[in-house]
């Protein structure tokens, strides 16, 4: 009798967050301009929010619930709990659960997938590639129209979107990376590379060749240990260098004010650089104070607003207490009590303030297991279809101290909704791999009983 495997039809809800990252990549340049309203940008957080749902279902039918949803679990009840214990309401406790894990979410989503397709892998980096080269030329005519290099001057990701715009250009360039190490295939990387430095040069985003530099020393260094390649590693470092000339070239060719302050000088004037970290300037927007603190000093302001006493040293104020909402008009208790006004700073200084020490911990033994998880899965699947997915996310996943660090990259839509997407049909790909083993396993053990079986007869 021919039995035929039923279709699963929960596939169908892969286009949740296909939708969410069109509606944040092709808005915000929109409703920066009038064209569209500033609610359309909801729609995403609906599709979040029914992927959250479709994935508790899941978990119940498939009776499978992961480490990474205990550990949400836990985090959000427990740090709940301290920032009602510091006088916060239930509004924008809620309001910072969502912010932390409304991505982590889109992981489990994808992980919980009954079967990822194969070329997933190829499709989402052409994909992002024509995304970048999209981003790039929005750019290029916002600049052939008169808009000086800066905040504004990011294309697609509209009003004072940089931020957004240079991880995504990063992230990119990782999938490249990842997909050279693994294939040895350099025309997309030579064209991610590309075009990321003369969109990170337009938007004035000097976090690009920092991160690039890192990244690119650890993939040339993996593809030489790899393909047994030491002199092309030589080669390789050179052509990142020159990429890093280049870049400091044209941004102190096209960006204004760098003649007479050119990017080098960050490197050779120390003082300088420090001036910038530590700055924090104050500005009244419609009788709102915000403030505009540099790096160095989000990372003081956090680490001395926890010496109040040992509990708060050890938990925070907790989850929440330092996210704010103009379109719901909430805010936590440590914006509203600090003296700058409503600026939520760097990623590090919210999770540094919301979660204390232990918090951190918690934090950085989970951004380990994933680099941990990741490497153990390149060495065990050499053949697997997301081989260089898996470098990419390696390479991407670990600067996340930098990305923490840099601005509130932790909510940056479109980068955050590709990463966590990516990782959870990655490893969605590990643990169907892990069930076939098993499967096949079982299969041996069942015939081996049946031909024993057989010889006693």
């Amino acid at each position: 009798m021919l039995v035929t495997e039923k279709k699963n039809t929960t596939d169908i809800f892969i286009f949740l967050p296909v939708l969410a990252v069109c509606i944040d990549l092709f808005t915000p340049y929109l409703i920066w301009k009038g064209i569209l309203p500033a609610a359309l940008r909801w729609g995403s957080h609906a599709a979040l929010a029914a992927m959250i749902l479709i994935s508790i279902f899941r978990m119940l039918s498939f009776d499978l619930f992961p480490y990474s949803f205990w550990v949400i679990v836990f985090i959000s009840g427990f740090w709940s709990y301290v920032a009602v214990g510091h006088g916060q309401g239930i509004v924008p406790t809620i309001w910072g659960v969502w912010l932390l894990f409304q991505f982590p979410f889109v992981y489990l989503f994808m992980y919980l997938q009954p079967k990822p397709s194969h070329n997933f892998p190829e499709i989402l980096r052409n994909f992002c590639l024509s995304v970048l080269g999209l981003e790039l030329l929005t750019q290029l005519l916002q600049f052939a129209f008169g808009v000086t290099p800066g905040d504004d001057l990011s294309g697609l990701f509209g009003k004072n979107g940089t931020g957004n715009a240079v991880l995504f250009n990063i992230l990119v360039c990782c999938l490249f990376l990842g997909h050279w190490v693994a294939s040895r295939k350099w025309q997309g990387l030579l064209m991610a590379l590309s075009m990321g430095m003369l969109s990170s040069v337009l938007g004035e985003m000097k976090l690009f060749p920092a991160a690039i530099l890192v990244v690119g020393i650890v993939a040339a260094f993996l593809y030489a240990v790899k393909y047994h390649a030491p002199g092309k590693m030589l080669i390789y470092l050179s052509l990142i260098f020159i990429t890093l000339i280049v870049f400091v070239s044209l941004y102190n060719f096209l960006v204004p004010g760098a003649e007479e302050s050119p990017l080098q000088t960050y490197i050779t004037n120390p003082a300088r650089l420090l001036a910038y970290l530590n700055r924090a300037e104050s500005f009244n927007r419609g009788g709102t104070i915000y403030s505009d603190i540099g790096r160095g000093y989000a990372v003081w302001l956090g680490w001395n607003s926890l010496q109040k006493d040992p509990v708060t040293f050890l938990f925070g104020y907790g989850i929440g207490t330092r996210s704010e909402s103009q379109s719901l008009g909430t805010a936590g208790v440590a914006l509203k009590s600090g003296n700058l006004g409503l600026s939520v700073g760097t990623s590090l200084l919210v999770m540094m303030q919301e979660m204390g020490v232990v918090g951190l911990v918690v934090l950085a033994s989970s951004w380990l297991w994933i680099l941990i998880s990741l490497a153990h899965d390149i060495r065990k699947y050499p053949e697997a279809p997301s081989l260089g997915f898996r470098y990419a996310l390696f390479f991407f996943s670990s600067l996340w101290p930098l990305w923490l660090w840099y601005a509130i990259t932790w909510t940056m839509r479109v980068p955050m909704l590709v990463y966590w997407f990516s990782m959870g049909c990655v490893f969605a790909e590990s643990r169907l791999a892990q069930k076939q083993i098993r499967n096949q396993n079982r299969r041996k053990i069942v015939a081996g009983v049946q031909d024993a079986t057989t010889i006693s007869y």
